[in-house]
C-alpha cells in the first residue's frame, strides 16, 4: 500500500483545498496473459559435454514447430552429437532439429515435429516501443521447475558490455535463474519482447533479455542458410564512460563511442578513421552503444558505403566507409 501522511492541521477559518485522485489504470489480468502463452512455452534438455543434462528454456513461434531458444543453451549438444528434446506443457517429449544459430547474438532457432497437436504460438512485439517501467512477464523453466512465471519490470534498455559484441540488453526485475534461459519475456499485450538470457549472480533482480526486434533481424537468415551474415569495417569501439564524456564535447542524450582499433587495410582505415575518434552516428542513426554500433555496421550492405559521422579534436566529420562480409 502507498505510504500515508497525516493531512496538515488546518487554520481557524481557512478553506481546505480541493483534492484531485489520479485514475487507476486498468491493467490486463497477468493470469489471463499467462493462459493464452503459458502453452507455447517449451522446456529444452540436451545432453552437456560433461555427461549431465543441460538445461533451458523455448518457446513457439509458429504453426510448423519453429522454437527460438538461446544458443548456450544447445552449444554442447551440436558439438559432441547428442539429442536435443523439447518438452510441452502436456507433457509431449519432441526431438528437435536445429534449423541455425549465431552465437555472437546467443540465439537459435529449432524445429520439432507437431504433428496433428499444435502448440500455441507466441507473437513478437516490438522491443524499440518498450519503456522503462512497463510491466513484463518471464516464463521458463528454473531449476527445471516448469513453466515458472515470474513478473517484473522493464529496468533497463540498451545493456550492452555483458557478453558480447552484439549486447542490446533489456534489463529486467522479474526473476530469471538458471533453466529461464531461451524463454520469452512477455509484454501485456502476450507478445514477446525479449528472450531471456542471462543474470548477474552478484546482485538482486538484475536478469537480461535479447530484445525480440534483434531476432527479427536475423530469422531470415537463420531459416534461410542457418547462419547469419554480417558485414565489418574493421574498426573494434568501446562505450564511453560518463567521466570521459566530460572532455568528448558530447552534449544531452548523445552517447557515441570511442575507436579502440582499426584493421590495417581494412573499409574503417581506407576511410581514414582512427583510434580515439568517437562515432556519434551510423547513416543517420545515433549510436547508442558499442553493441548498438557493432550491429549497425554489421546488418549494412556489403559493397555499398555508408556514412560515418564522428567527433575528432572537437570537430565532427563524415566519412564514407564502404563495408565487406564479415568471415
Amino acid at each position: 500500500m502507498p505510504a500515508s501522511f497525516p493531512l496538515a492541521q488546518q487554520q481557524p477559518g481557512a478553506r481546505a483545498k480541493s483534492q484531485t485522485t489520479l485514475p487507476t489504470p486498468q491493467l490486463p489480468n497477468i493470469a489471463d496473459v499467462v493462459a493464452r502463452t503459458n502453452g507455447g512455452v517449451v522446456n529444452i534438455q540436451s545432453v552437456s559435454e560433461d555427461g549431465g543434462t543441460s538445461i533451458g528454456s523455448g518457446f513457439c513461434l509458429d504453426a510448423k514447430g519453429e522454437i527460438v531458444t538461446n544458443f548456450h543453451v544447445i552449444r554442447d549438444a551440436l558439438k559432441i552429437g547428442g539429442p536435443i528434446l523439447a518438452v510441452t506443457q502436456d507433457g509431449r517429449i519432441l526431438t528437435a532439429s536445429v534449423r541455425g544459430y549465431d552465437e555472437a547474438t546467443d540465439l537459435a532457432l529449432l524445429e520439432v515435429d507437431l504433428g496433428r497437436q499444435p502448440l500455441p504460438t507466441l507473437p513478437l512485439g516490438d522491443s524499440d516501443a518498450v519503456r522503462v517501467g512497463d510491466w513484463v512477464i518471464a516464463i521458463g523453466s528454473p531449476f527445471e521447475l516448469d513453466h515458472t512465471v515470474t513478473v517484473g519490470i522493464i529496468s533497463g534498455k540498451g545493456r550492452s558490455g555483458l557478453d558480447g559484441a552484439y549486447d542490446d540488453f533489456l534489463q529486467t526485475d522479474a526473476a530469471i535463474n538458471f533453466g529461464n534461459s531461451g524463454g520469452p519475456l512477455v509484454a501485456l499485450t502476450g507478445e514477446v519482447i525479449g528472450i531471456n538470457t542471462l543474470v548477474l549472480a552478484r546482485g538482486q533482480g538484475l536478469g537480461f533479455a535479447i530484445p525480440v526486434n534483434i531476432l527479427k533481424e536475423l530469422l531470415p537468415d537463420l531459416r534461410s542458410i542457418g547462419r547469419v551474415r554480417r558485414s565489418s569495417i574493421g574498426v573494434e569501439a568501446v562505450d564511453i564512460s560518463a567521466l570521459d564524456r566530460r572532455g568528448t564535447g558530447l552534449a544531452g542524450a548523445v552517447r557515441g563511442v570511442r575507436v579502440a582499433k582499426v584493421e590495417r587495410g581494412l573499409p574503417g582505415d581506407q576511410a581514414g578513421l582512427r583510434r580515439g575518434d568517437i562515432v556519434v552516428a551510423v547513416e543517420g542513426t545515433p549510436v547508442m552503444s558499442s553493441g548498438h554500433f557493432n550491429r549497425l555496421i554489421a546488418r549494412s550492405r556489403p559493397g555499398t558505403a555508408i556514412q560515418i559521422r564522428i567527433r575528432r579534436e572537437e570537430k565532427e566529420y563524415t566519412v564514407a566507409a564502404t563495408p565487406i562480409e564479415k568471415k
